[in-house]
């Protein structure tokens, strides 16, 4: 049996929040290292009745034409997954745990001309049960004699939703209580960071979210039994600041975030974050960060899970309900250098970096506390 929510969690929940792939002041190529990237990732989750391992490569090369820069990506996922966390057991008969596969590739296309920044790329990937595709374009612009940077991100999902009936791989649109299975999700990003202080930069981002379609789970009840139904309209709407301070003496960056998250299912959410750069040497760096979350319920929610046979939306989906969650995390990265300095036999490793990134998330809801972790390998080629 299928629970689409795993994997579509673990694409754009908690996992995204931790498992973030650049690395300040090391990713960035050096000068006489070569433009052309591979990098290995893999990644990790793991709560109490889900775990999920997640490789991943992604290859960037420099176009004859050095302003242009062309990329691909695949993404593995392997969602390990007991049914009764999730709210499936009355379906499934029991907490069984089952394990399925999401295959993603990622092309994309980077460019600077002059003060221009622009990107774009193309994602898709495949479930048993789900087909997404994503495309998006980014564009940024220095201002200000190169003292602030205006920033506009727009992209478009549109997927499919499938539910396997009966555990026998009969596949069946998803329509929820629509006339069709297409879930559309445009996404809107507009940005402006500036250098108040040769030390300090502050920036605002205001993202905007619409998502039409069926966005609930075809396996998943309510506590009396009832199918979970939701809103085939999500509106969001989410406002966040930041800023960055260097201490050079001290050799910190202390970087303090706040996010306002409203939507028209009635949920408010605030969300703390700070994080602290230390660079211990000169190819040395670690992050120290913690974030805190708290959240209101959507106002088809309920406290004790149970709803009316006529009630038009229910739900049981940990995600809309009131919750907390507290994540301290930690990230070491070391740019190898000294290492192809001094062994001749790694010279290839000039210009590479390795990256280690844990975060512990203690929360509220009904998934429980959650492990997250990645390793990265970035190396010129």
């Amino acid at each position: 049996m299928r629970l689409r929510l795993t994997p579509r969690r673990w694409r754009s929940g908690l996992a995204a929040l931790a498992l973030g792939t650049a690395v300040s002041g090391l990713a960035a190529p050096r000068p006489l290292a070569a433009e052309d990237r591979i990098l290995l990732r893999g990644n990790y989750y793991r709560e109490a009745s889900t775990r999920i391992l997640a490789p991943e490569v992604v290859v960037s090369k420099d176009l004859p034409d050095e302003r242009f820069n062309v990329g691909v990506g695949y993404l593995l996922d392997a969602v390990s997954s007991a049914s009764i966390a999730a709210g499936a057991a009355a379906v499934t008969g029991g907490d069984r745990v089952f394990t399925e596969m999401r295959h993603g590739t990622t092309v994309s296309a980077n460019s600077k001309l002059g003060d221009n920044y622009l990107s774009a790329f193309f994602r898709h990937s495949t479930e048993s049960d789900y087909r997404g595709r994503m495309l998006g374009a980014s564009y940024a612009r220095d201002v200000l004699q190169r003292s602030g940077t205006i920033s506009a991100t727009y992209s478009y999902s549109f997927d499919r939703a499938f539910w396997i009936r009966a555990n026998i791989r009969d596949l069946h649109p998803w329509t929820s209580t629509g006339d069709t299975n297409l879930l559309q999700v445009h996404y809107l990003n507009l940005g402006y960071t500036h250098a108040l202080h040769p030390t300090v930069l502050a920036g605002l981002n205001v993202e905007g979210i619409v998502a039409r379609g069926p966005q609930d789970n075809p396996y998943r009840k309510v506590l009396n039994g009832l199918d979970e139904s939701h809103p085939l309209l999500r509106q969001r709407l989410a406002p966040s600041v930041f800023v960055r301070w260097a201490l050079p003496k001290a050799r910190l960056v202390i970087e303090p975030r706040y996010r306002y998250y409203a939507d028209d299912w009635g949920i408010r959410a605030h969300a703390i974050d700070t994080r602290i750069h230390i660079r211990a040497t000169r190819n040395l760096l670690f992050r120290l960060r913690y974030r805190y979350y708290t959240q209101s319920g959507a106002f088809f929610w309920t406290e004790d899970g149970f709803f009316e046979h006529d009630a038009p939306y229910r739900t049981a989906d940990p995600k809309v309900s009131r919750f907390l969650s507290h994540t301290p995390g930690a990230q070491v990265a070391f740019r190898m250098d000294p290492l192809a300095e001094r062994v001749e036999a790694l010279h290839f490793l000039r210009g590479a970096w390795i990256q280690a990134t844990y975060n512990h998330v203690f929360q509220t809801n009904r998934f429980g506390n959650a492990r997250l972790g990645s390793v990265s390998l970035s190396m010129p080629f």
